[in-house]
């Protein structure tokens, strides 16, 4: 039997990395022959969706070369370069292909035995460790692709009357005079097809439901979006996908078999259990949480403090929920960015894992996880009869049933971002405001536009994360401040991580205008019962 030979993918700046591998070369250097080099003007231009693009093809190690820390000739790309890959080893830890399968290596041009000798060293590391997991995963069959008569069928788009009170509602078209909900409908009506497959405004579309709460007949516009989309992904389409679609690389990779996942390490000091021991267990899905923390660290998501702090209420209220150790992505936004086939398959990791954990009833923190698990999974997995409940909708039952009692004042006036996919898709608009109104000590002030009539966060599935979406999240912000709230409050980790990018950049005008702290649902309740951290 051949022995196994580890393909490696190094990135490596043009300036010294680069020229110290080619002086390896042409000075007859030996190193093993198992790395493809590509060249990059800067370590800080490789990204983390590189780098998880290469381990999700097929690599079994990946190597950074840049210029030393003091030597880059862009200044500072290199320590971004370093940042990166090491925010990239805790996602691969996470995802249990293992950090060790990641390194960055500083190389000068002269320096020809010091890339010999990683390469040396890299390649006896990885033949220890083995094949990438990944290389075993079976692929599974392309999923049936609807063609346009069935979409426009199934979202009643032959009832469309062309009133254009879908575009005249839809915050992108408000601000792109090239979007129109009602001229996309308009082109499949007269089967112009091919402009919508390859048009950008299949991919501006927040599939927020905007539109639909004013159409007269109906019109499903989000599912034609997202159906839409499957058949523009088989065009090799994918819009433009937020930082280069990291996301949907280790969504992707989840979707696979062969990874042993190590993604509960931040339970330290909770109360949880890995199967059902009674009949009313409830179990509390976690999602990308753990991810997100990391992905958008940079601009202080915190995403893990709504994991925490959701485990932290179920406890105090006397419920140890049970948390899965390979729970995996649940799948959404691969689905409404067209990716059907891997959709399925999360689907079916996850359905497996919470039947073989004996679960009857699911708690969620995250509106578009609540979504796909109640409307989304009923359609591939068969059988699947798991109540899914938001976590704001299980705190407003308890409090009615007098088992919520919260210890601590807030004192603060706070206002609240009705999430798209817990409002205008599940309809839950009272249990949040239900839930905030008894904190101790907290005054809820609406914007102008709330309830159904809230306006979308900017930004869907991570697609089209641009001008538009800031546009969107700055007025969103600036009617938040209007309210003189000390506080935005939302129950949606994704609204919360828009928002917070919206403000860690530039903003035209006076940034007071639109700066307001947020913070989860989550946060405020575990604080007020006395069981938060420092939020």
């Amino acid at each position: 039997m051949a022995s196994f030979e580890p393909e490696i993918v190094a990135f490596t700046c043009n300036w010294c990395a680069y020229a110290g591998a080619d002086y390896a070369g042409v000075s007859r250097i030996q190193y093993p022959a198992n790395v493809r080099i590509i060249r990059v003007m800067c370590s800080g231009r490789v990204e983390p969706s590189f780098i998880l693009k290469a381990f999700e093809e097929g690599a079994d190690g990946v190597l950074v070369g840049g210029c030393h820390e003091a030597d880059c000739h862009y200044i500072s790309g290199n320590l971004k370069a370093r940042d990166r890959v090491e925010s990239t080893k805790e996602l691969l830890a996470l995802l249990g292909l293992g950090p060790e399968r990641l390194r960055i290596k500083w190389v000068n041009a002269n320096e020809g035995e010091a890339f010999a000798s990683e390469m040396d060293d890299f390649v006896k590391v990885l033949s220890k460790l083995g094949q990438n997991p990944l290389k075993k995963s079976r692929k599974s069959a392309e999923p049936a692709v609807p063609g346009f008569e069935q979409i426009m069928k199934s979202t009643d788009a032959y009832l469309c009357v062309e009133c254009g009170k879908c575009t005249a509602s839809c915050p992108v078209a408000r601000r792109d005079e090239g979007f129109s909900p009602r001229a996309t409908v308009e082109e499949s009506l007269e089967k112009r097809h091919t402009e919508i497959e390859t048009g950008q405004q299949l991919w501006e579309c927040l599939t927020c439901r905007t539109c639909e709460q004013r159409c007269p007949y109906n019109v499903r516009f989000s599912d034609f979006i997202r159906d839409s989309r499957i058949e523009a992904r088989t065009l090799g389409l994918d819009g433009n996908p937020t930082q280069s679609g990291q996301m949907y690389s280790w969504m992707r990779m989840m979707a696979k078999d062969g990874l042993k996942q190590d993604r509960l390490s931040w339970l330290d000091g909770l109360k949880v259990k890995h199967k059902s021991t009674a009949k009313n267990d409830i179990m509390f899905f976690v999602g990308c949480l753990p991810h997100f923390d990391i992905s958008h660290r940079h601009i202080g998501s915190n995403s893990l403090d709504i994991a925490r702090d959701s485990i932290a209420i179920l406890n105090a209220i006397g419920i140890t929920p049970v948390v899965l150790s390979d729970e995996r992505c649940c799948g959404h936004d691969l689905l409404y960015s067209g990716d059907a086939r891997s959709f399925k398959e999360l689907a079916k990791k996850n359905a497996r894992a919470i039947r073989a954990a004996e679960v009857k009833k699911i708690a969620v923190s995250c509106p578009e996880g609540y979504q796909t698990l109640s409307q989304a999974y009923p359609s591939v997995i068969k059988g699947w009869d798991v109540k899914v409940i938001h976590i704001s909708e299980l705190l407003a039952e308890r409090m009615e049933a007098g088992k919520l009692k919260f210890k601590k004042d807030i004192n603060l006036k706070v206002t609240y971002q009705d999430p798209c996919r817990l409002g205008r898709y599940m309809g839950v608009y009272s249990e949040p405001r239900k839930v905030i109104e008894a904190l101790p000590g907290v005054e809820l002030v609406e914007m102008e536009h709330h309830g159904p009539d809230a306006v979308c966060c900017g930004v869907s599935s991570w697609i089209s994360c641009g001008a538009t979406a800031k546009s969107i999240q700055l007025s969103r912000l600036s009617e938040a401040r209007a309210t003189n709230a000390d506080l935005l409050v939302t129950s949606c980790p994704k609204c919360l991580i828009h928002f917070r990018c919206a403000l860690s950049g530039k903003v035209p005008g006076e940034k007071d205008d639109f700066e307001i702290a947020i913070e989860d649902l989550t946060s405020l309740v575990a604080n007020a019962l006395g069981v938060g951290g420092d939020n």
